[in-house]
């Protein structure tokens, strides 16, 4: 028998969180998000170079282990622009 698990989009809008744990050796990490909620990711699910504490935006998605942050990106609203005169 067979097994196929189909990945299910849970949320439509992105959500905020810091990654606070990265285990290279696994490849995959933990984020916290706004609700102080833990939500595993994989790091072949970042599009952006990563490290603890950084901002990210990302998705939840309900996959087999459960639910999964996806598209993980880092999040630009904390940015500025230095401009010289």
């Amino acid at each position: 028998m067979r097994i196929i698990y189909k990945t299910i989009s849970v949320m439509g809008e992105l959500r905020k969180g810091y990654v606070t744990k990265i285990d290279l050796e696994y490849g995959q990490g933990i984020i916290t998000d706004e609700n102080d909620q833990d939500i595993h990711f994989q790091l072949d699910h970042v599009s952006d170079q990563i490290t603890l504490n950084s901002k990210i935006v990302f998705e939840i998605e309900l996959q087999a282990c459960g639910l999964v942050a996806v598209n993980v990106k880092l999040a630009l609203g904390g940015m500025r622009v230095n401009t010289f005169s």
